[in-house]
């Protein structure tokens, strides 16, 4: 059945692209739905490939072929004293040709159904990876955002450590080990700022080639999240939707049932064909000139009165194709191997999208449980820290043992985050594996943003949004 293809995403996003101030998901989507190169030439590919079904179906139907020939004609006849005839002709003849047993026309109308089919699935295919283009390219600007946050955090909070330990050095509370240690650190710390500054301006080139857009500010994602793990919780449902309406499972189904049908017509080719033909000629010579010969011959009376012709011809027509050098049961048995092959392919594809499929429902099940557990690791590595300070200012820790702290911290902050971009992408993954992933799904990450949480990707707040994540180290 044919669909259009560009008109749903724009229809069902809009109306909730006005929820926030700045930029959301579905304002991105829309802008990428109309300018994404790869999505476009999908669009364009499937439109052309619908018309492979006419194609096959033309062997079937009529054919009807016109034809008007216009001769100048001078014919010289020596047995009949040098008769020479100078005119002119016009021929005009229209042909109908009507299949009436073709095996080889039928079951390339079948192959190319089937063709349709895989064409079909190959798009549905292609918009799913819009959707995951899409997310991958919103959420990876927040998601180097939120490193590039964190990174610059961890430089200013190992910074003030290393001008403490220089203060305490010089004072001779702590020895030079300390001092340069902190340095270490804090070269390493610079280091890692420099390379998520980098990541977050990819990042940001990433969706503008994607949406050929500017865009100055983008939604967060709210605190709080429903991340539960897949729903239904059963993997099996997942893994038994995924063999049903994968498109790559469908697009493998109708491949081997056009490579099928392809057998079937190699070998139709080798049978008889019968077709119907009706033919209608007229012929018309205009002013014959006849000179020469004798006037009494009955050649020469002939031309020189020579009427207009209309013939009529009805006929049924059988061809056997005997021997062709054996070129036509050679691409029988090739394309028979090549069903052969492509039944293989189509049974493989099941077991490669059922493990995907499952791979894909653990990791999202194990994603929920991260979230809540990197969240709880951050409380953890803060408390850890704030002894390990308290320690350090008794003497029974040592700079090392702050530094470790410090990073374990902002690990466990950057780890959350990730943890939370993780599950939103392998969610949908997860839908992908089911051929489930619809555009409506980005409506409802949407809701997941905030109205109020926005990010200048331009000109972000990175010094106030870092010093709030700096833990207070001075003692």
């Amino acid at each position: 059945m044919k669909r259009s293809p560009a008109t749903p995403l724009v229809l069902l996003l809009t109306s909730l692209a006005s929820a926030v101030q700045a930029a959301d998901l579905t304002e991105v989507a829309n802008a990428a739905w109309s300018y994404d190169g790869t999505w476009r030439a999908a669009r364009q590919t499937w439109e052309a490939d619908q018309e492979t079904l006419v194609q096959g179906r033309a062997a079937l139907l009529p054919t009807i072929d016109a034809s008007h020939r216009h001769s100048e004609i001078n014919q010289t006849y020596e047995s009949t004293g040098d008769l020479e005839i100078d005119g002119r002709s016009r021929s005009t003849s229209v042909t109908l040709t009507q299949p009436l047993f073709r095996l080889d026309a039928f079951y390339g109308y079948k192959e190319a159904k089937s063709l349709t089919s895989v064409a079909q699935a190959e798009f549905y295919q292609s918009r799913q990876d819009f959707v995951l283009r899409v997310a991958q390219g919103y959420f990876g600007v927040l998601r180097a955002w939120d490193t590039l946050v964190s990174a610059q955090a961890e430089e200013k909070a190992i910074s003030r450590q290393l001008e403490q330990s220089q203060e305490r050095f010089d004072v001779g509370l702590v020895a030079s080990t300390d001092v340069e240690e902190a340095r270490a650190a804090y070269d390493l710390a610079r280091v890692n700022l420099i390379v998520a500054e980098q990541e977050f301006d990819i990042a940001r080139d990433q969706l503008e080639t994607l949406t050929g857009r500017k865009w100055e500010t983008l939604a967060e994602l709210r605190d709080n999240l429903p991340m539960e793990g897949p729903q239904p919780s059963k993997m099996n449902a997942w893994i038994d939707k995924a063999a049903y309406q994968n498109p790559q499972i469908l697009a493998a189904r109708y491949s081997a049932k056009a490579a099928g049908f392809t057998a079937d017509r190699q070998l139709g080719a080798m049978l008889p064909k019968v077709q119907l033909f009706a033919e209608y000629q007229h012929n018309h010579n205009t002013d014959p000139s006849v000179s020469g010969g004798d006037p009494g011959n009955q050649l020469t009376q002939f031309y020189s009165t020579q009427p207009d012709t209309n013939s009529k011809t009805i006929g049924i027509e059988v061809t056997v194709p005997l021997f062709r050098g054996g070129g036509l049961n050679s691409q029988r048995k090739q394309a028979a191997l090549l069903a052969d092959a492509a039944g293989q392919r189509y049974q493989q594809t099941i077991r490669d999208i059922s493990q995907q499929a499952r791979s894909a429902y653990r990791t999202v099940e194990a994603d929920a449980l991260r979230v809540s557990a990197r969240k709880q690791a951050i409380r953890s590595a803060r408390s850890a820290l704030e002894a390990t300070q308290s320690g350090y200012e008794v003497g029974t820790r040592n700079v090392v043992d702050v530094l470790n702290a410090q990073q374990a911290l902002f690990a466990a902050e950057r780890d959350y985050a990730n943890a939370r971009y993780d599950y939103i992408i392998n969610s949908l993954t997860l839908k992908s594996t089911t051929g489930d992933l619809q555009q409506g799904d980005l409506a409802a990450i949407n809701q997941w943003l905030s109205d109020t949480e926005t990010l200048n990707i331009y000109q972000p707040d990175l010094e106030g949004r870092s010093d709030a994540l700096v833990p207070d180290t001075r003692y």
